[in-house]
């Protein structure tokens, strides 16, 4: 089912280049997209700073759980196994689970279990955001879509656990920044 999913997403060899330029666009710069906004939040909405630690704390859980995944369990890229088509070089690493999908993802649901109703437009965006990011990495052929419903997976138990474990983190920030 993961290969018929991903053969239905992943480009064909007569795909439009505009078309898959858009999805390289995708799946190498828009990731940093949420990384600008979040930055400029920080410094011009201070009353921001609260939830961009707590993104911060989760993606670094998020990260460290796909790295231990990613050496324990190897899952070789499609492109590796000649299914599909690649249109974006990659190394020949262990594709599970996409790191891209778990940065973006991380991000999305960090803002949606803490202040999703009152950051509605800024949610919408980097859900949008990590649709294409998540899209483009299996239309050009690096990522099986089990990847990314990894990623997500990942992302969302991080993001659940750093919002369940605020109130002690909080207490142990305070501590060591506010004496």
């Amino acid at each position: 089912m993961n290969t018929q999913l991903f053969l239905l997403i992943n480009a064909s060899e007569q795909a439009s280049k505009t078309f898959v330029y858009f999805a390289v666009f995708c799946a190498n710069y828009l990731v940093y997209l949420p990384v600008i906004v979040l930055g400029i939040y920080w410094f011009l909405q201070p009353c921001s700073r609260q939830l961009i630690i707590k993104i911060a704390l989760s993606l670094a859980l998020a990260l460290l759980v796909t790295f231990i995944l990613r050496h324990l369990f190897y899952l070789p890229r499609p492109f590796t196994q000649n299914i599909g088509t690649n249109y974006l070089y990659h190394d020949k690493t262990s594709s599970f689970p996409s790191q891209h999908a778990v940065f973006v993802w991380t991000i999305c649901l960090v803002i949606c279990l803490n202040y999703g109703a009152k950051l509605k437009k800024l949610l919408l965006l980097f859900t949008v955001v990590a649709i294409l990011v998540c899209w483009s990495r299996v239309y050009l052929g690096v990522h099986w879509p089990l990847d990314i419903v990894g990623g997500f997976i990942v992302s969302l138990i991080s993001a659940y656990l750093i919002q369940k474990l605020w109130p002690i983190i909080y207490k142990f920030l305070s501590m060591i920044f506010i004496p």
